[in-house]
């Protein structure tokens, strides 16, 4: 009886921590899907997507596709990321509202942009 019961124990153990870890994957599939799609790309000097939502204290990737350097710079000044040619860089959306951004650069020519942060 006793081998019996510590069986079930273990059992019941193993079976617990089985389960607690499938509990932690889906945590971090879903942390994982909800900062996907957080990104700007800049391609032929256009930001892609022009209208960003986001989260505050979210992070934006910025990846820059073309042959020079840009910025992606909040006109209220709340945020600015550099970004070399060819590279990527990140930034941290600081606070809520509609951000218009510019590249300091090439001030004439990029689309108009915006993340708009809730």
């Amino acid at each position: 009886m006793r081998l019996l019961t510590k069986l079930t124990i273990a059992l019941a153990a193993v079976l617990g921590m089985a389960l607690t870890a499938v509990g932690v994957v889906s945590d971090a599939h879903q942390a994982g899907a909800q900062t996907a799609g957080k990104a700007i790309t800049i391609n032929s000097f256009q930001y892609s997507p022009d209208h960003l939502p986001v989260k505050v204290g979210d992070k934006v990737t910025i990846t820059n596709n073309d042959d020079a350097p840009h910025t992606v710079t909040a006109n209220d000044g709340s945020f600015n990321a550099d970004v070399p040619a060819h590279g990527t860089a990140t930034l941290t959306v600081p606070k809520a509202g509609a951000h218009p951004y510019h590249c300091t650069y090439h001030s004439t020519g990029h689309n108009p942009a915006e993340i708009d942060a809730s």
